[in-house]
């Protein structure tokens, strides 16, 4: 069974809402950040901060953090800057839509033996901006001063709020079994939860940390080198600057040496890579080189001869690959100056034919379109033709109609052929005098 803490704010009752916590390594760093940026700027009052996250059920994840605005009360004590906090949150919200993130609680450093009074204002603030079951993540700093083994316990702890109801003592009044509600805190467990995107981050942050050096403040105390002696002429040298001295080797003393620091490490650390994949390289061309070199006289290139042995089938994929290497490096190769002008020329070679392809495509398009006008053309013409030519027939086979009179219809003849209207009229004429001569004559007859 677990000592009682001497904590008044730690709940001795056992915890009875079984939620549980997984923690982001994200979260984590942003929350060491915040605290190393508050200790190194020297910021004053207390490093709090809002803890992002979902909660299914009874587990609660925290996935993101940031640093919060505190502002003191009308009473002095720290709180939360309500209007800021609930813009902030809203914003995280808006960017963190898929899965969506909620406020699930907040976070400060706390003492081993448990949260301090003044906790107790910023847990109901934290209450007022998600629901009872907002957290409070509990850094320790003492735990982080001392050096701890490899594989250690984290030096954090996760509380959370309950509201215990204590009666009063028996000296003094009550009044209806009134009972006083205190918010105490009680720890919950934890675990941590890693997807494959902080995996990568934190090998990252692991391998820079383990080439990073610490540099101490105080200042390397510089050896002053001894004073040569004046000259015939009797002028002395002047005394060395320390920068000159730092820089400068002097006679028979050695320079101190300087601690690198994390960028010339990271920059030491990316050259020796280089280094290392030129040598793989050029291990690998001698490679090459020594493979195509034990390789028989090709018998494509040289002439026939009785000794002439064909390739190892084995050996053609690895034949292509080489091929196909080259080709690439010929591509990737730029040109020098000696081929500069050959590769402008075939450049406007191919720009020239490309644009004479261009040119022919648009000329037979202006072409087609030509052909199928002087086909409709064609066409409408044949129709024209046709119907000259029935309306001739219709009229050669009526040739009494003008005797009649009827000077309309030799007029309308007339018409499509152009002249020949007055003679139709005339016609008509003549033919209705010729009608009557031969009526008068008839009864002679």
């Amino acid at each position: 069974m677990a000592e009682p803490s001497s904590n008044p704010l730690i709940s001795s009752r056992p915890s009875e809402s079984g939620l549980t916590v997984s923690l982001h390594p994200l979260a984590l760093l942003t929350v060491s950040d915040q605290v190393t940026r508050h200790s190194v700027r020297k910021q004053e009052g207390p490093v709090a901060g809002a803890l992002l996250g979902q909660q299914r059920g009874r587990e609660i994840t925290v996935e993101h953090a940031f640093a919060a605005a505190l502002v003191k009360g009308p009473d002095g004590r720290w709180q939360f800057n309500y209007e800021w906090m609930g813009t902030r949150i809203q914003q995280y919200k808006d960017v963190h839509k898929a899965p969506a993130l909620e406020f699930v609680g907040w976070f400060a450093l706390c003492p081993s033996d448990g949260p301090l009074p003044e906790f107790v204002s910023l847990q109901k603030q934290a209450i007022t901006f998600y629901s009872d079951n907002a957290i409070l993540l509990a850094l320790h700093p003492e735990a982080i001063a001392v050096e701890a083994p490899t594989g250690g316990k984290l030096p954090i702890t996760v509380y959370e709020s309950v509201i215990d109801a204590e009666p009063k003592d028996e000296g003094s009044m009550q009044v209806d079994g009134h009972e006083t509600s205190v918010i105490k805190f009680r720890p919950l467990p934890y675990s941590i939860d890693t997807d494959e995107t902080e995996m990568i981050a934190i090998d990252y942050i692991a391998k820079g940390a383990g080439s990073a050096a610490a540099i101490d403040d105080t200042p390397i105390a510089v050896q002053p080198s001894e004073a040569l002696p004046a000259d015939k002429k009797g002028k002395k040298r002047a005394d060395p600057s320390p920068e000159a001295v730092e820089t400068k080797p002097t006679n028979g003393v050695e320079e101190p040496l300087k601690t690198l620091t994390a960028e010339e490490e990271d920059q030491i650390a990316g050259i020796t890579t280089r280094l290392n994949s030129v040598k793989m390289l050029q291990s690998r061309l001698a490679l090459i080189q020594t493979f195509v070199q034990s390789l028989p006289t090709s018998y494509l290139s040289s002439p026939p001869s009785s000794e002439s042995v064909f390739p190892d089938p084995a050996h053609l994929p690895h034949l292509r690959n080489i091929q196909a290497l080259l080709t690439r490096l010929a591509l990737l190769t730029p040109p020098s100056d000696g081929s500069s002008t050959s590769a402008k020329k075939a450049l406007a070679s191919a720009s020239l034919s490309q644009s004479n392809d261009v040119s022919l495509a648009s000329i037979l398009s202006l072409l087609g379109q030509d052909i199928q006008s002087l086909s409709e053309l064609g066409r409408k013409f044949s129709t024209v033709e046709s119907n000259k030519t029935g309306t001739k027939g219709k009229h050669s086979q009526q040739p009494g109609a003008g005797a009649k009179g009827t000077a309309g219809v030799g007029g309308g003849m007339g018409s499509a052929g152009g002249g020949f209207s007055g003679l139709g009229n005339g016609d008509g004429g003549f033919g209705g005098a010729g009608s009557q001569a031969l009526n008068t004559v008839g009864p002679l007859m």
